[in-house]
């Protein structure tokens, strides 16, 4: 700390700085130099950001003269959000509160620039002729209402000092101000006129060491300083250090994650989370990030009725409510179900219903959860029929939250508790919103606490620490021993001018408004890289070469800087040390206990297609139970459009029953027909899916079934005779020792009594080289094929498509489907000898593939690497994409 600022502060002075930080900087710096002086006890340091000091000043001015209402940040928000959205304007917004905020601060420049909009009215374009109207609505309501907000404050201090009202003189220093606005100007000169003594000074500059180095991309960058910093400290565990990274709220999560890896590597281990960090970011979260606050978001999301799929699921899988640890599992379970039920948005009365259990043995049951959602789904209702001020919903809020037990029955550690704090006293805050808005109903209270949590940042408290990692703005004016900035591209630094929307540009660049301009930008960076090259004895600044395939330049600004190479440390992550006492047994162990024969597999004729496509897919679905969680979905998917299909023409065929039928039905008989089965298929589909099937939706279907099922029996009727043997035929068969529950949709009667095997596809693309090879990719015909015997006479997929309708397959003689050939012209000709040949080598192929599974095979082994994969949910369980990574390499070394 400078010497004679330590003396001023000593004598009383007032240090007022930009912001909180380099405040709280110098208070521990004097505090340090006051202990290292011998001192036991001393008078705080006043030091305050700008804006503390102006409030601390106003209140002090309205104990002799009260003067106007001081409305906080988030009154004046909310101010400007009405004023919008009560505009002519308001409702063409796609984003109100992004306006509003955006006219807010341009109303703070305004101010702070002095720039005259009346006076120049037509240099206003369409945005600012709407800003204009919303800063005199603005301005006649604070007036009215006798509010001050932020933006007129130096003002009011200004008038109140200048009408002689009594206030202590003092001396005071501005102390790091880039470039103080005209208004704050102006206030000083009253001050300094009501005989305060005011000084400006800056950190005294350093001769620093300055050195710019290159990195392949912004982690190896991030990686290199960490290891860097973590050489300092070890050398000297006492020296100060600042770490810069331009995008810091862009990149938070990267620095954090690669900080930890290098400087607080204990972290990876559960039992080290509480250990302080030895560094900080001055740049908090959001506090609706705070697991402990999204759960408590989702729970008042959710008392509106109903929430989307994914909301519900994390709020079921949430440690914050009660019992959550008890019913973990249970409610994991509920989850699952959910998703598999396929609805977009569930609501609150059917989880209710749904969390009970269907039967005593139900392990999605969850009896604590279903204990509270039975009281708690009336104090929801209650609450979404109020209308109240701000300061009860609060209360609401919280009786909410109480009622689903949030914040959970285990011991909150320290971030999670602080979060709890914060959260708190932010509901608590809605109470100030009720001198602008006396009542109002649940959808308002809710998004209004939802943006002030996105909106409030959150910042754990810790413990003094070596290492600061900072934005721009925050490092300004603070002094390390060694000091690094990253990102210094040429997109970067000179950042990109960001002129506030609502103003004319060319005022903007006139009354020299911080950011507006690129010339303003370019010696603001100037100004900042001097700093920088001031701050420190050492400084290090650098910048990637890449960022994914893209090439990036340096910042033409680091040109005079000497190069230096990269720095790389030897030193091992502890993940590294850890890897490298390893000692790994190899084992080979890809096959699970074998089975007896005659065991029954679950999954039916997929079981083969699992089977074939991959052997751990076989074991990992149809042994282990293994399966992916549903996502929810938009309407109908290809699976139960599927099922729509096959239940519409099981109720056609019931009623026919035969080609004679067909053929002696007149248009209308068959036209009747159809519409009978399509509607009792689309009403089936209703009882499952009532949030999709509306009325529009399901007449839509019922006439897509209607002309997919017309083209189908204009077909079939110039089949030879026929008659519908089975339909959606259950059959249990054994296959090479294993047991199936197989369901046929269709078998026909042919003449002579020889049969086909039919199976509906309403697939885009239909291909019978699915039933070929070693391992099929469709082997349900080739399964139902295999079984029949002398008497089968074709097999074919019946293809039921917008596009096409058609039989495709392959029968023993021709003329037998429409549009089927016979064996020796069929693409199976190409596989096998003959009829015969073919029905026994598919009988012999799963066969084989039954034997696989009762031999225990389970190795990862995809027919088709990545293809194979791409539509499997298992990826994570068989990490199949690290084992063919490994194979592939050892492939390179062998060559």
């Amino acid at each position: 700390m400078r010497q004679d600022l330590a003396q001023r502060i000593e004598a009383g002075c007032v240090v007022v700085t930009p912001n909180r930080r380099l405040a709280a900087h110098l208070k521990r710096g004097y505090d340090a130099a006051q202990l290292a002086s011998g001192k036991a006890a001393w008078a705080s340091a006043d030091c305050l950001p700008l804006n503390a000091f102006l409030e601390r000043t106003y209140a002090e001015l309205a104990r002799y003269a009260p003067g106007e209402r001081l409305l906080s940040a988030d009154q004046e928000i909310a101010l400007w959000e009405q004023v919008v959205a009560g505009s002519p304007q308001g409702e063409a917004l796609l984003n109100l509160p992004a306006a509003a905020r955006a006219a807010r601060e341009a109303w703070g420049l305004q101010h702070a620039h002095r720039i005259d909009l009346a006076g120049n009215r037509a240099a206003l374009d369409d945005d600012g002729q709407a800003y204009f109207g919303w800063a005199a609505r603005v301005e006649k309501l604070t007036r009215e209402r006798g509010f001050l907000d932020g933006a007129r404050l130096p003002d009011a201090i200004a008038r109140s000092l200048n009408s002689d009202t009594a206030v202590d003189a003092r001396s005071l220093v501005l102390y790091g101000f880039d470039e103080p606005a005209p208004q704050l100007r102006e206030l000083l000169h009253v001050l300094a006129a009501r005989g305060w003594k005011i000084a400006e000074l800056a950190p005294a500059p350093r001769a620093g060491r300055a050195a710019r180095s290159v990195y392949p991309d912004a982690g190896a960058e991030l990686t290199a300083v960490a290891e860097q910093v973590r050489a300092v400290l070890s050398a000297d565990p006492g020296a100060l250090i600042g770490v810069v990274v331009p995008d810091l709220a862009v990149r938070r999560a990267d620095v954090a994650r690669i900080f930890d890896d290098v400087l607080e590597p204990p972290r990876i281990l559960a039992a080290a989370r509480e250990r302080a960090r030895p560094y900080n970011v001055s740049l908090g979260r959001a506090l609706s990030d705070c697991p402990l606050v999204h759960t408590a978001l989702l729970t008042l999301s959710a008392a509106r009725g109903e929430a989307a799929l994914d909301d519900v699921g994390s709020l079921l899988r949430s440690p914050f409510i009660m019992a959550a640890e008890q019913e973990f599992a249970r409610r994991a379970v509920l989850d699952a179900e959910l998703r598999s039920d396929g609805c977009a948005v569930v609501e609150l009365r059917a989880l209710a219903r749904r969390a009970p259990g269907r039967h005593a043995r139900d392990p999605a049951a969850s009896p604590q959860l279903a204990a509270r959602l039975g009281s708690w789904v009336k104090l929801a209702a209650d609450a979404r029929r109020a209308k109240q001020p701000p300061s009860q919903w609060s209360i609401t809020f919280q009786r909410l939250l109480s009622g689903l037990g949030w914040p959970g029955e285990r011991a909150l550690d320290s971030e999670e508790y602080q979060s709890f704090v914060k959260w708190r006293e932010l509901v608590s805050g809605l109470s100030a919103f009720d001198v602008l808005t006396p009542r109002i109903g649940y959808e308002e209270a809710l998004l209004r606490l939802k943006r002030l949590a996105v909106e409030t940042l959150f910042q754990p408290e810790s413990p003094e620490v070596p290492v600061q990692v900072l934005g721009v703005l925050e490092a300004n004016a603070l002094q390390f021993d060694r000091l690094f900035v990253t990102g210094l591209t040429d997109e970067a630094w000179p950042p990109p001018a960001r002129p506030n929307p609502f103003l004319p540009i060319a005022l903007q660049r006139a009354r020299r408004v911080p950011h507006a301009s690129s010339e303003w930008q370019l010696e603001y960076a100037r100004r900042t890289m001097k700093s920088w090259l001031e701050a420190a004895a050492e400084i290090r600044l650098s910048w990637p070469r890449s960022e994914g395939e893209r090439e990036l330049n340096a910042s033409p600004m680091l040109a005079a800087i000497a190069e230096a190479p990269p720095a790389r440390f030897a030193a091992p992550l502890l993940r590294d040390a850890i890897y490298a006492v390893r000692a790994i047994e190899r084992v080979a162990d890809f096959s699970a206990p074998g089975l007896p024969a005659g065991v029954e597999v679950p999954g039916g004729a997929r079981f083969f297609e699992n089977q074939a496509a991959c052997p751990f897919r076989g074991c990992a679905v149809h042994r282990l139970g293994a399966q992916g969680l549903e996502a929810a979905r938009v309407g109908l998917d290809a699976r139960e459009r599927g099922g729509l299909a096959h239940i519409a023409v099981f109720h056609l065929w019931r009623e026919l029953k035969s080609h004679a039928r067909l053929a002696a039905m007149s248009h209308g008989e068959l036209a009747s027909a159809v519409e009978r089965a399509v509607t009792a298929a689309v009403e089936s589909a209703r009882r499952r899916r009532p949030d999709v099937l509306t009325e529009g939706f399901a007449a839509l279907e019922r006439e897509r079934m209607t002309r997919l099922l017309l083209r189908l029996a204009e077909i079939e009727k110039g089949r030879p005779p026929f008659e519908v043997l089975a339909r959606e035929d259950p059959r249990l068969v054994t296959v090479g020792g294993v047991k199936l529950s197989t369901r046929l949709d269709r078998v026909d009667r042919l003449a002579g009594g020889r049969q086909a095997v039919l199976d509906y596809k309403t697939a885009r693309a239909v291909d019978v080289a699915g039933w070929f090879g070693e391992r099929p990719d469709e082997p349900q015909l080739p399964l139902y094929a295999a079984g029949s015997g002398a008497a089968l006479a074709a097999v074919a997929f019946v293809q039921l498509h917008a596009q096409q309708v058609r039989f495709e397959g392959v029968a023993r003689d021709a003329d037998v489907l429409p549009g089927v050939p016979a064996f020796g012209e069929s693409k199976a000709a190409k596989h096998y000898p003959g009829w015969d040949a073919m029905l026994e080598s598919w009988r012999a192929t799963l066969e084989a593939l039954a034997g696989e599974y009762l031999a225990g095979r389970a190795d990862v082994a995809p027919k088709k690497y990545p293809q194979t994969c791409e539509r499997c949910d298992l990826g994570t369980l068989c990490r199949v994409n690290e084992i063919m990574e490994h194979a592939s390499a050892e492939a390179d070394a062998d060559e």
